[in-house]
């Protein structure tokens, strides 16, 4: 489209001589081609800002750039994803309709407009929602119930019994309803303990892929409306996950873990079981949380503590060779003294 009408589209103001210029792409600011934008909001980037081939340059202010034509707005990045939207290509399945190798139960139950990929399985009693996409080799077990325009991407397995919203997005090779690993040793080997619960993951979540999310023992492991899972993370059985959580990779979360709204994981963060990490909290990176976490409180490390305290104990840290070798020397001239 022209950039004036794109400018117009994002709520911007075009500050530049190329109204008429036709974008046909939208780019980083080192990558961008001259029929392209790309916007700039970290000060990292700022080096690239006089050498990029970008047509337009989405940002919050005037600034001095290669780049013949601004977009000023007051959101640079969410004004950049409007652009990524506008721009998007519908690439999610090249098949529509039934495909003729996918396994349709007789009693399962398919809303209009529904996609099913080459070899996926819906199995009986599953009810799936107007306009949802079943990707290529997926499964989807008995008496699962899936809502309306939901992504089920290929090689998903959704096991029996659980319940996913509308507007959910599921990424390749997660596996969702998984036996929780819960077992009593014995002296004839360890006895599982059925897992007779389910998973509701609610509406407007998105899961990434190679995630595992596991089913309660009893009731549901919970994922709340608006949270974001990204890739290769760990729910375990009977968990609550409040709404609008972010998980960053490889973050495993323990059983019976209760965890309030608005939270932020850090990756590869790990979460003991049967403990509470209030409302707004922010779990650092690598974090081990052993205990409770109160509400809107920082904490990183292991076990995980206040970030503050954390970083003096970092800092402390690192000086204790220099310490270590003065209060070594200091040894050596007192007994030397202690002699004389």
């Amino acid at each position: 489209m022209k950039l004036s009408i794109l400018a117009g589209k994002l709520n911007g103001e075009l500050i530049g001589p190329d109204g008429e210029s036709e974008v046909t792409g939208v780019s980083t600011l080192q990558d961008a081609q001259t029929n392209q934008i790309c916007y700039f909001g970290n000060k990292l980037y700022r080096k690239y800002l006089k050498s990029t081939n970008a047509l337009a340059v989405i940002t919050r202010e005037i600034l001095e750039s290669s780049a013949a034509n601004l977009i000023l707005v007051n959101d640079p990045y969410r004004a950049f994803r409007e652009a990524l939207i506008l721009f998007r290509h519908q690439t999610l399945s090249g098949f529509t309709g039934i495909h003729p190798t996918s396994v349709i139960h007789p009693d399962a139950v398919l809303s209009a407009d529904v996609t099913v990929g080459p070899n996926a399985v819906v199995d009986s009693c599953a009810r799936i929602g107007c306009g949802t996409l079943i990707g290529a080799g997926s499964v989807i077990g008995p008496g699962v119930t899936i809502g309306h325009k939901s992504i089920i991407h290929s090689v998903v397995s959704v096991y029996h019994d659980c319940v996913i919203g509308s507007r959910v997005i599921i990424h390749s090779g997660s596996v969702i309803g998984s036996d929780g690993f819960g077992f009593i040793p014995d002296p004839q080997g360890h006895l599982k303990i059925p897992q007779n619960g389910n998973v509701v993951i609610e509406d407007d979540v998105e899961i990434g892929a190679g995630c595992t999310i596991d089913r309660a023992v009893v009731g549901s492991t919970l994922i709340s409306r608006f949270s974001k899972l990204d890739n290769l993370i760990q729910i375990a059985h009977n968990v609550t996950v409040g709404p609008g959580c972010i998980i960053a990779a490889q973050t495993g979360i323990s059983g019976s873990t209760v965890i309030g709204s608005g939270v932020v994981f850090g990756g590869q963060a790990g979460i003991a079981g049967h403990i509470t990490i209030g409302d707004g909290a922010v779990v650092a990176a690598q974090s081990g949380v052993t205990k409770d976490v109160a509400a809107g409180t920082i904490v990183s490390g292991y076990p995980a503590r206040s970030h503050k305290r954390a970083l003096r104990l970092n800092a402390a840290i690192s000086d204790l060779p220099e310490f270590r070798r003065e209060v070594l020397e200091f040894i050596k001239e007192f007994r030397s003294k202690e002699e004389e």
